[in-house]
């Protein structure tokens, strides 16, 4: 008899548990095990946060429908990470919001919706600069000791920059 109130109450304990939604049970079966060798020790793991959010939290909209009315895009970049830096490396993060970084380009892709696009990259003002479709982290290498700064442009299909954001920084002098 005591066994039968022992695993009814463990039953109602449960149905209040994931009710709350505060803790997660191990195993169901473990604890019903657990119960007819050990009557007073059930196997609980507390959690401070049992949501795992689903692909559309994350997402927001899936690339395969187009969107009326698509927010400005935007450009945020890091500065670069301080550990590569000091030891002669630039890595710079970026991430980009209402539009995807990939390698499609020209007119027609214009027309196409969630917007695309690509990033271009200048070091140091120089006359030209290099173009990167992988929404990767920007990795930069041999440049000399001192002050630089890196203009990174988010470009539409057909090159027109949208926006910018310049990174500037201090290459260590590796050799001292």
């Amino acid at each position: 008899m005591n066994m039968l109130i022992f695993r009814n109450s463990i039953r109602l304990l449960l149905i209040v548990i994931l009710f709350l939604g505060t803790i997660t049970i191990t195993s169901l079966g473990a604890i019903m095990n657990s119960a007819s060798t050990q009557a007073n020790k059930p196997t609980i793991v507390s959690t401070m946060d049992s949501y795992t959010p689903s692909a559309k939290d994350i997402i927001v909209s899936s690339p395969l429908i187009a969107i009326k009315n698509e927010a400005p895009p935007k450009l945020i970049v890091d500065p670069p990470l301080s550990e590569p830096l000091s030891l002669g490396r630039v890595f710079i993060q970026y991430r980009t919001e209402n539009l995807r970084v990939l390698p499609v380009f020209g007119e027609g892709a214009l027309d196409v919706s969630p917007r695309i696009g690509h990033i271009h990259i200048t070091v140091d003002d120089a006359p030209w600069h290099f173009v990167d479709t992988t929404g990767e982290t920007l990795i930069l290498v041999g440049l000399e000791p001192g002050p630089h700064k890196v203009l990174i442009e988010l470009a539409d299909r057909t090159h027109k920059v949208i926006t910018s954001e310049t990174v500037t920084f201090t290459m260590p002098d590796l050799k001292r």
